[in-house]
């Protein structure tokens, strides 16, 4: 990732950890993938590897560890339920972040593109061509998204 993004994520993190649930270690996030049958964005892995899952900019990132101060369900979990719930063609629906209105934010593998789904108007939209990407956004409140 960019190292400004890092910066800020750092940043962040060191105001306030419990934001954030904690480092996660390359078995866990190998059997995260085995569990979903995906390939995880190098970029969402390295996140994970480094925090866990967490409050960055106006976005909440999933991980497997909860955060102390913020709502972080296990995304493993998240993308299985909306995988069931969600329209043919999403078999492969990996769940980041969900919106305040309950719609999933995440990546369709093999794709890597952000997506979110609305329930409510039926179709999907994307958000961020990355997950780098989205994360910059999510610092600089650019995604239009209410968590």
């Amino acid at each position: 990732m960019k190292r400004e993004i890092l910066n800020a994520i750092n940043e962040e993190f060191e105001m306030f950890p419990e934001a954030f649930g904690g480092p996660l270690n390359i078995v866990e996030v190998n059997q995260a993938e085995d569990e979903l049958n995906v390939k995880l964005p190098k970029d969402f892995k390295e996140f994970l590897l480094r925090y866990g899952s967490g409050a960055v900019g106006e976005a909440i990132v999933l991980g497997l560890k909860e955060a102390e101060f913020v709502a972080t369900p296990s995304f493993v979990d998240k993308s299985l339920h909306f995988r069931k719930v969600l329209p043919k063609g999403y078999e492969n629906f990996t769940a980041i972040g969900i919106d305040g209105a309950g719609n999933p934010v995440g990546f369709n593998f093999p794709d890597t593109e952000i997506i979110t789904f609305d329930f409510n108007f039926g179709g999907k939209k994307i958000i961020a061509e990355s997950f780098e990407e989205y994360l910059e956004k999510a610092i600089h409140e650019e995604l239009n998204i209410h968590f």
